[in-house]
């Protein structure tokens, strides 16, 4: 063992000769100086990004999950009979599915999609493949793009007038 090493077998650090809880001498932060506002008002900014990142990666898993949930729905398809029902149920499962997109359309107006791409992108594409086999089970042919960015334009209801502020949540856009 070399004398740098000790008897613990550490070596010292430059930093260890300073105490840990103190501050260096006259080395005080002004909290309302103009930088420190600054970089308050960045923190701010980020933890909200954030925040709506993670409520986006909530929302997404939701959508998932009863996407996939309509899917195993569909795959229950045996008899004729049985089909109607299945596919009614379906419908309004996926139902439900555009209702949390609709929360993503409501979570991102204003905001650029594509700094939130990667929280919502599994979710949609899970809601794809449900819409597109629910469709290929009724008319045995593949729905359009355009058909199902029909079924993702929301609109609100403002004092009995249509408000078409409401974001279109298009899969173009995605790409």
């Amino acid at each position: 063992m070399s004398n740098k090493e000790g008897s613990g077998g550490f070596r010292k650090r430059k930093h260890d000769n300073f105490p840990h809880n103190q501050r260096r001498e006259g080395k005080d932060v002004n909290s309302s100086s103009p930088v420190m506002l600054a970089f308050k008002s960045f923190q701010q900014e980020l933890d909200a990004r954030h925040d709506k990142y993670e409520r986006l990666v909530k929302l997404s898993r939701d959508i998932t999950v009863e996407s996939k949930r309509t899917i195993f729905l569909l795959h229950r398809i045996t008899s004729a009979p049985d089909m109607e029902e299945i596919l009614t149920e379906s419908e309004n499962k996926l139902d439900s599915v555009r209702q949390k997109i609709l929360q993503v359309a409501q979570e991102l107006a204003g905001e650029d999609m594509h700094q939130f791409h990667r929280a919502i992108t599994t979710g949609l594409q899970e809601y794809v493949e449900a819409v597109s086999f629910q469709h290929f089970i009724k008319t045995r042919s593949l729905i359009s793009m355009d058909e199902i960015n029909k079924q993702l334009i929301f609109t609100t209801e403002d004092n009995g007038k249509e408000n078409k502020t409401m974001r279109k949540l298009r899969f173009r856009e995605m790409k």
